[in-house]
């Protein structure tokens, strides 16, 4: 029972730190990933981000924990949960309001956990063979081409969404996105940080904590987490809380669910029910992300005049007014040494004439036209 609290008790650590995350991200110049190391110091220099980046600590010490007690599809109804927490969150501290479609995403997404969580059921005796030993797998050598095929799609997904998949598109009638793209990429960089970090979490429960720093799992959990991290913020503070928080919650379960099948020997049902509840739940999960929209929905028309600096939507064009026409007072031309002006009866005019103005338009025409001059 203790297992399942500190796997809520992760979950709303988790929001808290989000939260702090999205904060101070939003104080901060622009982050780009383009430049990390700008990136990097405007991050470290924020008291608010360096608390948010402990409390996630906490939270991956409360999972890793947790998980060693318990399978990894037990523990899902628990951030399935934590979503509901999110979303009040989201309402009421940042007015954000889910779209139907993304309220339907989420829907699928708490369907997708459940389900996952369901397969595991008791075997009767004979049926589903010998129970892996989690502890045991954990605690031996990890081999460099599981690691690999755990850390390089980790770091491909991220690299192919942003090149290829969720590329905003400019012009007058682009919308922005909703940050898809930086919830997959953090969240499957955050799900390898899980996992590594429930290997380190067995092996200190099997006694073999002097083989941690020899092993890989501190390392790639250092690496997976400081670019989750990183990409996380960039994505909370150009995109909403809700929406970022639960991709990067579907897509970390996920990953670390098929992970720890692999390294750890997470015992995957061989029954057909169980099985086809473990299938389906991780096929709801693929679903989940599918049904969340790419981009934002559009403003009404009346609000368009009040969008922000840089934004690609149209805005009202301020009234023209008439232009006046105005007459300069004639300056009579002064004298050298101070002398009184010439009066204006005994200024003659030049030979040939005043020159005069004489600008040439055409009846509706809204250019100034050309301007003739004539000498009288």
């Amino acid at each position: 029972m203790y297992a399942v609290v500190l796997a809520c008790a992760a979950q709303v650590v988790y929001i808290v730190a989000y939260v702090l995350f999205k904060t101070a991200a939003g104080r901060m110049d622009p982050l780009s990933g383009r430049h990390a190391l700008h990136a990097a110091g405007l991050l470290v220099r924020s008291p608010r981000w360096l608390a948010g980046l402990a409390v996630l600590m906490a939270g991956f010490g409360l999972s890793a924990t947790a998980l060693v007690a318990l399978p990894v599809a037990a523990t899902l109804p628990a951030y399935g949960l934590g979503l509901v927490l999110l979303l009040v969150v989201g309402m009421s501290g940042f007015g954000e309001r889910p779209t139907s479609r993304e309220w339907l995403a989420v829907l699928i997404t708490v369907a997708a956990m459940v389900t996952a969580a369901l397969s595991v059921l008791p075997v009767p005796p004979g049926h589903g063979g010998a129970v892996p030993d989690r502890l045991g797998a954990a605690a031996a050598a990890l081999p460099l081409w599981k690691a690999a095929l755990v850390c390089v799609p980790s770091l491909a997904v991220p690299l192919w969404m942003f090149c290829v998949r969720d590329r905003a598109v400019g012009g007058r009638h682009a919308r922005p996105l909703t940050g898809i793209a930086y919830g997959i990429g953090a969240g499957v960089l955050l799900g390898a940080t899980e996992v590594f970090g429930e290997g380190m979490a067995m092996m200190f429960a099997a006694g073999r904590a002097a083989d941690v720093p020899s092993s890989p799992h501190p390392y790639l959990f250092l690496l997976a987490g400081v670019l989750g991290v990183g990409l996380l913020s960039i994505g909370l503070q150009r995109c909403r809380l809700t929406v970022i928080v639960t991709v990067v919650t579907v897509t970390a379960k996920t990953h670390l669910l098929l992970s720890a099948t692999l390294l750890y020997a997470e015992p995957w049902p061989r029954e057909p029910v169980p099985f086809w509840l473990r299938a389906a739940g991780v096929g709801l999960a693929v679903l989940a992300l599918l049904a969340f929209p790419r981009h934002e929905r559009r403003a009404p028309l009346a609000a368009r005049g009040r969008t922000s600096p840089g934004s690609d939507e149209p805005r009202e064009l301020p009234t023209v007014l008439p232009m006046r026409s105005h007459t300069l007072p004639v300056v009579p031309p002064s004298r050298p040494g101070g002398a009184p002006p010439v009066p204006p009866s005994q200024i003659s005019a030049p030979p040939g004439g005043w020159p005069v103005a004489n600008r040439q338009t055409h009846p509706g025409d809204t250019n100034l036209g050309s301007v003739k001059i004539e000498w009288r």
